[in-house]
C-alpha cells in the first residue's frame, strides 16, 4: 500500500521529475497529405486529409477537425480560431475544451503541464512543437514536466488520448502536437507580401499584448514567415478578491522558412524562442528568467511512386531557467536548470492495392538524447533534479487494410533505453537499460455512411526517469525530510482497451445542418505503475518512488456538435475513475468529472459570431486524501467576434463572468476571478502589381 504522510501531502510535489521527458509525435502516420495539413496521425488510412489553410467555426469544421472526428481513434484537433475564442493565445482553456484533458497550472509560472486521462509527468504525456520534443522538467511544487509556449504562434493542436505505441512511442497517457503558423496563414491568393497585427488588453492581471506577423512568397518555391509577440501582465485576483502572484513578461519570436527545390521535395525550417520573466516561489520568492528554444528541420519527399512518401526530421530544443532569491543574497541564492534535447526521425508511408484491399504501410524509427544540467550552490536541486544524460531510440511498423466498410490497423513498436547515474550518499553506480515490444490493433466498421464503430487494444512502454530512479538528498527548509533513491524501479507498461463510436451526418432536420459526435470508453491497465511513497516511520521518514503492481484508469468521453448555420451548439464531457489494485486507493492526478456546453449564434452574414459556455466540474472526493483542493464549481464564459471585413476584426472574451471563487484540481493557487480580454486584429496584403502592404481586395 502506498502511504501518504502529512509531510508528504504538503510537499510531495517537490519530488517531481528531473529529467527531460521522452516526447513523441502523434501516434500513427496516415499519409503525407494528412500530416502537411496538420491532421492528427490517428492510424486510420481512410480518414480524410485536411485542407491546407482551412479554418474551423463551431460545427463548420476544417479538414483536420473533420478527419479527427471521423477517425477510429480518440483524437481531437484544436484550431487557431478555437484558441482565439478561448481568449487570444489562451492555450490552457483551449485544450481543456477537449474531453479527457486538463492543464494544471501554477499562477506564478507561465509554464503549462498537460494531464490526459489522469496521467501526467514523467514522460506519460508527450508534447512536441513542430515535431520537436519539449522535454523540460524540474522538481517543484507544481506539475513536474512542463513547457513554455506562446499561443499566438500556434495554428493547430493535435491531441491523441491514450497509449501511443508507434511514432515516438512511450506515451502511456497520450500525445500533444503543437503546429506553428506559416506563410500560408498570412498570405492569400497571389499575394507576395502580407502582414497581420494584433493588439490585446486584459482586465484581471491588468496587461496588454502586441503580436505581429509578416510573410513573403518570393516564388512558388520559397516562402518566409517572421512573427513576434510582447505581452505584459500583472498579478490577478481570484473570485474572493485575493491578489495572486502571477505577473509575467513574455517575449517570443518565430522564423519559418519553406523551400521546394525540386518536384516532390519540400524542406521546412522553423525556429521558435519563448522567453518569460516572472517572480515565483511559495516559501522563497525568486526572480525567474526562462528561455525555451525550438529548432526543427524537416524534409519530405513524395513522388509519383505511391510506395515512397518519406519524412526526415532533425531537431534541437533547449530550455533554460535561471533564478535568484529576491529577498536574500549570499551562498546558495542563485540556481539554474538547463535541459537540452537533440533528436531525429525517419519514416516512410507506402500505399498500394492488393487482393482487393487498400493497404497503407508505415515504417520508421526515431532517436533522441537528453542532457540535463543544474547549478545550485546549496546543492538542493542537483539532488532533486539530478543532472545527467539519457538516450532513447525506437523502431516501428504499422499496416492498415481497408475494404469497403471494414478496416483493420495493426502496429508493432520496439523501444529501448539506457540510464546511468550515481547515488551520491553511497557512491553506488546505477546502470539500467531495458527494451520492449508494444503492439496495437484496431478494427473499425462503417455500416452506413457517417457511422463508424471501432475497438482497439494498445500497449505503451515507459522507462523510469532519472529523477524517479535517483532522486536523493533533503528537501529544502523549512520542511526538511530525505528523498531516497530507488535504483530497482521497473518500467511501466500500459495495456489499453478502447471502444468508440463516431457520427457524422448532414442535412438532418434542416438543409446544410451538421451533426458530429464522438464517444469512447476506455480501460487502461498500467502494470508496474510508478508512484511516490512517503512515510513517517522509521524516523525521520522520507519519500521514494516505488512500483505499484497494477493501476487501473477507466472512463468515458464525449464530444458532440450541432450546427444549423445561424445557431450552433457544442458539448464535451469526461468521466474518469482510478484504482491502485493493491489497496483500492485512487491515483493522485485523476481529475473530477466535468461537462462543458456552448451555445452560439452568427449574424450579419456571419460577420458576428457570439456565444456562451457553461463549465460544470464535480467534486474531487479524494482531494483531502492528497492534500489538494477539490471542491466542485460552475463557471460561465462568453465570447463575441465581429469581422468588419475579411481583414479586420474585433473580439471580446469574458471568463468567469460571475466572479466565482474556485481552484482547479491539481492547481496550488486559486484560479482567476472575472476577466475580460479585448483584441483588435488587422491583416494587410500586397500583390505583385500593388503597392507594398496595400490591402488586398479579393
Amino acid at each position: 500500500m502506498i502511504t501518504r504522510s502529512a509531510i508528504a501531502l504538503a510537499l510531495a510535489a517537490a519530488a517531481g521529475p528531473a529529467v527531460a521527458q521522452v516526447i513523441d509525435l502523434d501516434e500513427v502516420v496516415v499519409s503525407r497529405a494528412a500530416e502537411d495539413a496538420g491532421a492528427p496521425q490517428d492510424g486510420s488510412a481512410s480518414a480524410p486529409a485536411a485542407a491546407p489553410g482551412s479554418t474551423s467555426v463551431a460545427g463548420g469544421q476544417s479538414g483536420a477537425v473533420e478527419a479527427a472526428l471521423r477517425a477510429p481513434a480518440p483524437v481531437s484537433v484544436v484550431t487557431r480560431e478555437e484558441i482565439a475564442r478561448a481568449g487570444q493565445g489562451n492555450i490552457s482553456d483551449a485544450l481543456q475544451g477537449i474531453p479527457g484533458v486538463i492543464v494544471p497550472t501554477s499562477a506564478d509560472d507561465p509554464a503549462l503541464a498537460i494531464n490526459i486521462r489522469g496521467l501526467q509527468d514523467f514522460d506519460r504525456v508527450i508534447v512536441s512543437v513542430d515535431g520537436a520534443r519539449q522535454n523540460f522538467s524540474r522538481s517543484g511544487h507544481a506539475g513536474a514536466s512542463s513547457f513554455y509556449v506562446d499561443g499566438d504562434m500556434i495554428k493547430q493542436i493535435n491531441v491523441t488520448r491514450g497509449p501511443s505505441s508507434v511514432v515516438g512511442g512511450g506515451a502511456v497517457g497520450g500525445t500533444v502536437e503543437f503546429v506553428t503558423i506559416d506563410a500560408d496563414d498570412v498570405l492569400r491568393g497571389d499575394e507576395t507580401v502580407a502582414g497581420r497585427a494584433k493588439v490585446s488588453g486584459i482586465t484581471n492581471g491588468a496587461g496588454a499584448a502586441v503580436h505581429g506577423e509578416v510573410a513573403t512568397r518570393i516564388s512558388e518555391a520559397f516562402d518566409v514567415l517572421v512573427a513576434a509577440t510582447v505581452e505584459s501582465t500583472g498579478d490577478y485576483r481570484d473570485g474572493g478578491d485575493q491578489r495572486i502572484l502571477s505577473a509575467a513578461m513574455l517575449h517570443s519570436g518565430l522564423l519559418k522558412v519553406r523551400a521546394r527545390i525540386a518536384e516532390g521535395h519540400e524542406t521546412t525550417l522553423s525556429a521558435l524562442r519563448v522567453a518569460n520573466d516572472f517572480d515565483s516561489g511559495i516559501v522563497t520568492l525568486r526572480q525567474t528568467d526562462s528561455v525555451a528554444d525550438t529548432v526543427s528541420l524537416k524534409h519530405t519527399y513524395s513522388g509519383v511512386n505511391p510506395l515512397i512518401d518519406v519524412t526526415a526530421r532533425a531537431y534541437y530544443t533547449a530550455t533554460s531557467l535561471h533564478q535568484k532569491d529576491i529577498l536574500t543574497e549570499g551562498f546558495g541564492y542563485r540556481r539554474s536548470y538547463d535541459v537540452a534535447t537533440i533528436g531525429g526521425e525517419l519514416y516512410n508511408v507506402a500505399t498500394f492495392d492488393a487482393l482487393g484491399l487498400a493497404n497503407t504501410t508505415t515504417v520508421g524509427g526515431d532517436v533522441f538524447r537528453d542532457r540535463v544540467k543544474t547549478m545550485d550552490e546549496a546543492g538542493f536541486i542537483s539532488d532533486t533534479t539530478p543532472p545527467g544524460n539519457r538516450e532513447v531510440y525506437g523502431a516501428y511498423v504499422q499496416h492498415s487494410l481497408q475494404r469497403g466498410w471494414f478496416e483493420v490497423i495493426g502496429a508493432l513498436r520496439f523501444d529501448a533505453y539506457h540510464l546511468n547515474g550515481e547515488v551520491a550518499a553511497t557512491g553506488e553506480q546505477v546502470d539500467k537499460n531495458g527494451s520492449a515490444l508494444t503492439p496495437k490493433i484496431t478494427a473499425a466498421v462503417t455500416p452506413l455512411e457517417g457511422l463508424t464503430v471501432y475497438a482497439s487494444y494498445s500497449e505503451a512502454y515507459r522507462p523510469p526517469s532519472l529523477t524517479e530512479t535517483l532522486i536523493q538528498g533533503t528537501h529544502p527548509p523549512p520542511a526538511t525530510f530525505p528523498f531516497i533513491p530507488n535504483p530497482n524501479l521497473d518500467p511501466e507498461t500500459a495495456h489499453n482497451v478502447e471502444a468508440g463510436i463516431n457520427f457524422a451526418f448532414d442535412d438532418l432536420a434542416f438543409a446544410d445542418d451538421r451533426l458530429r459526435l464522438k464517444a469512447s470508453a476506455f480501460h487502461n491497465r498500467v502494470s508496474d505503475y510508478i508512484d511516490l511513497n512517503c512515510f513517517n516511520f522509521p524516523l525521520p521518514g522520507g519519500c521514494t518512488y516505488v512500483n505499484i503492481d497494477e493501476a487501473v484508469l477507466r472512463g468515458v468521453e464525449l464530444q458532440a456538435s450541432y450546427d444549423m448555420g445561424r445557431f450552433y451548439g457544442i458539448v464535451t464531457g469526461t468521466y474518469i475513475e482510478s484504482e491502485d489494485k493493491a489497496d483500492g486507493d485512487p491515483l493522485t492526478n485523476v481529475p473530477p468529472s466535468r461537462v462543458s456546453a456552448t451555445l452560439g449564434m452568427r449574424a450579419f452574414a456571419g460577420s458576428l459570431d457570439m456565444g456562451a459556455t457553461v463549465h460544470l466540474v464535480d467534486d474531487a472526493p479524494d482531494s483531502d486524501f492528497f492534500g489538494l483542493v477539490g471542491s466542485g464549481y460552475g463557471l460561465l464564459d462568453a465570447y463575441a467576434s465581429y469581422s468588419f471585413d475579411e481583414d479586420t476584426s474585433l473580439s471580446l472574451t469574458l471568463n468567469n463572468i460571475f466572479d466565482r471563487e474556485y481552484t482547479q484540481y491539481l492547481d496550488l493557487q486559486p484560479s482567476p476571478g472575472f476577466s475580460a480580454r479585448l483584441t483588435f486584429e488587422r491583416r494587410f496584403g500586397a500583390r505583385p502589381s500593388s503597392g507594398f502592404f496595400e490591402r488586398a481586395a479579393l
